[in-house]
């Protein structure tokens, strides 16, 4: 899904070498085990700033958007879910010009001199936040999904379900108020046969790699997995709720 993480490679002249240690933890799903998993999680605290990584902010979503969202979509017929992604650091890669060496794995050998040349963002690393929120803006906005400017965590993505009506516009939703007209539509009408409203919409949060998603059409969320699925870059498996 991801590619490679890292190569072997003989450490550069001048280049520092950054620790890691593993982190074991049981999962479990819905209460019950699931599976042992193992992570190898890169020392972030030793890298240095304009050597290891250049910027490190990543927003995420305010506790008041997820409040807003919530109350917005509070009424029938209205879901909501949660998209966890697999692995997800290590789905982005470095930005351009860093460079990251690290020791090899306790308890593998790698050899005196060698070192792992860094080719994706790992759990640890100062950047892989800010890595994999760029990677999710870029996947997301190419599936059709538009940002929000007050939110940058916030994607959203709509369409009419009245056969034979004309697309939606930004205006239609927020100077007519289409949102907020979700009367009943007759089945016969519907593009969408899980929605019953004039309007199909999708509401994603993104907070860090859990994926909040408020919608009232089925179809219009696996439309979005099935995107992201092709670009192949993000893994996202349903987990839950978003509550």
């Amino acid at each position: 899904m991801c590619g490679p993480v890292v190569k072997l490679s003989s450490l550069p002249h001048g280049s520092k070498l950054n620790s890691c240690r593993w982190v074991f933890k049981l999962k479990y799903r819905d209460g019950a085990y699931e599976h042992h998993r193992a992570r190898l999680i890169a020392m972030g605290y030793q890298q240095e700033k304009g050597r290891d990584y250049f910027e490190s902010f990543s927003p995420t979503c305010s506790p008041s958007t997820i409040r807003l969202v919530l109350a917005l979509t509070s009424v029938p017929r209205w879901h909501s879910l949660d998209l966890d992604a697999v692995c997800a650091f290590i789905s982005s890669d470095l930005a351009e010009g860093e460079r990251v060496h690290m020791e090899g794995p306790p308890g593998y050998n790698i050899g005196d001199g060698n070192c792992l040349s860094m080719l994706k963002c790992i759990y640890g690393l100062v950047q892989a936040p800010r890595q994999y929120y760029m990677l999710c803006r870029e996947v997301y906005q190419k599936t059709g999904m538009k940002q929000f400017q007050t939110d940058k965590c916030v994607v959203t993505g709509y369409v009419s379900i009245i056969i034979g009506q004309p697309s939606l516009t930004n205006e239609d939703l927020l100077v007519n108020g289409k949102f907020l007209n979700m009367e009943i539509v007759p089945m016969k009408m519907c593009v969408y046969r899980s929605c019953c409203h004039p309007v199909a919409a999708m509401i994603l949060v993104m907070y860090v790699d859990d994926n909040g998603i408020r919608h009232n059409c089925e179809e219009l969320v696996q439309e979005f997995e099935e995107s992201v699925k092709q670009d192949g870059r993000i893994n996202l498996q349903r987990e839950g709720e978003l509550d």
